[in-house]
């Protein structure tokens, strides 16, 4: 980023500001939370994560890469509509032999939020069912 854009892109996707910082900060702070279950929990340190705590850096961390996959595709939308390609999509090579008769509609900031809030908590919801059914699995 420049610094007459406050260190963002000039053409942001959200309408807020505020919303990029505060990603950039909470990633800081999960990805220093990952690196805490890299201790072993028998080493002894005063900070490594205890055991039971390990499914929730799990779920951070999902959590995390979900939120940056999305600021990733933001970048390559923005790339590929900023003039590095002549036209805003690209064109099939081939005939569908149908034309859709729908209006794409754009999606900004909060209703954004909420798919990725609905997207995590679905993959929450799958990672929970699978740690749930190996621990029934292990019980017998």
């Amino acid at each position: 980023g420049r610094r007459k854009h406050k260190f963002l892109g000039p053409r942001l996707m959200y309408p807020k500001r505020g919303m990029y910082y505060l990603i950039i900060a909470v990633d800081l702070v999960l990805r220093f939370a990952w690196v805490l279950t890299l201790v072993p929990p028998q080493s002894g340190a005063s900070f490594a994560l205890p055991q039971y705590l390990t499914a929730v850096s799990m779920l951070l961390e999902l959590f995390r890469r979900t939120i940056w996959g999305f600021l990733r595709l933001e970048n390559e939308h923005r790339s590929n509509t900023a003039g590095f390609r002549r036209v805003g999509f690209v064109p099939l090579h081939f005939t569908t032999g149908h034309t859709h008769g729908h209006k794409e509609k754009e999606h900004r900031g909060f209703s954004v939020l909420i798919e990725v809030t609905v997207v995590t908590l679905l993959v929450v919801a799958a990672c929970v069912v699978s740690v749930v059914a190996a621990q029934h699995a292990t019980e017998r």
